[in-house]
């Protein structure tokens, strides 16, 4: 890999390879957080972490000793040197008429991290949940989809399919501050309000118009409450579609926040990096570790078996 920047798109000299050959001329080193065996020949500039998992299931962010040996963080995480989380800015594509939506609540997920699949057991004793993942699966409809699909990529079916429900379940793997992932840029690109269990910080990341447009779990203190108001929405169309208005007005002013910046950078991801070596701004004590738990049944209100 080999890029390079003209200047009118880059305020300074920018190139990143992975031609190890020149490592002596580099003036920083990006190291993956999952290669965490994988030390920089030299730490005479600065190294710089790269990650987009949590925590939880990248275990080396959450110690001190590795962490420390990094200047600069590029990350999910809102708060980081180089912001890059799993989000792009979301479609304006039209969603299917409330009336032409022939489901419910969709849910997809494979990982069945112990409490989302919990809470998602004990929401389905209220409500029909269609699930297609291999959590608590009770649809097959997107495999077969898949098995025949002229070329089109997994996440393209899921989409598609998640167009004709009212809503989809978008409960994050775990709960470390700042983490979201694709799930959520799927359920709004489909035009299907996500009901979404993970992250305080997720006001951070819906700017402007997207203000109003998810469910947050962490607003009602049980499945069964959570279930009684998606029911309410589901046979309100004037108070459903409120949480798709951004489909008609736009996202709306993001200016100043940092997700917006997110979306439309005035550099490139590695220009900035280049930008920041330039200027010498580096953490030279090292970054922080990032401490995160995994989730608990009591964090979301409910008891395992109920």
């Amino acid at each position: 890999m080999q890029i390079e920047w003209d200047k009118d798109r880059c305020p300074v000299q920018c190139e990143v390879t992975s031609d190890r050959s020149r490592e002596s001329e580099a003036s920083g080193f990006i190291v993956h957080a999952r290669d965490a065996d994988v030390d920089p020949p030299t730490d005479k500039v600065p190294w710089i972490l790269s990650t987009q998992e949590n925590p939880v299931y990248t275990p080396v962010l959450n110690n001190h000793e590795f962490m420390s040996k990094f200047n600069l963080l590029e990350s999910y995480r809102l708060d980081s040197d180089f912001p890059d989380p799993v989000y792009s800015v979301p479609k304006m594509t039209p969603p299917v008429p409330f009336n032409e939506k022939t489901g419910f609540i969709m849910a997809a997920f494979s990982n069945c991290e112990p409490v989302r699949t919990e809470y998602m057991r004990q929401l389905m004793q209220f409500v029909q949940v269609d699930s297609y993942g291999e959590c608590l699966k009770n649809k097959d409809d997107l495999v077969a989809r898949y098995a025949s699909a002229n070329g089109k990529d997994f996440k393209q079916l899921k989409i598609e399919l998640a167009k004709t429900y009212k809503f989809v379940l978008v409960f994050f793997n775990q709960d470390c501050e700042y983490f979201i992932d694709d799930q959520l840029t799927h359920a709004f690109d489909a035009g299907s309000v996500p009901v979404v269990m993970g992250t305080d910080k997720l006001d951070e990341f819906l700017p402007g118009n997207l203000k109003n447009s998810v469910v947050r779990v962490r607003d009602f203190k049980s499945p069964r409450l959570l279930a009684e108001y998606l029911k309410t929405l589901s046979n309100n169309e004037g108070q459903y579609i409120k949480y798709l208005e951004w489909k008609w007005k736009g996202i709306g002013d993001i200016t100043g926040t940092v997700i917006g910046n997110y979306w439309n950078p005035k550099y490139p991801l590695y220009c900035q990096m280049c930008v920041v070596l330039s200027e010498g701004r580096v953490h030279k004590g090292g970054l922080q570790a990032d401490n995160c738990r995994p989730r608990t049944f009591e964090d979301w209100g409910i008891v395992s078996g109920a």
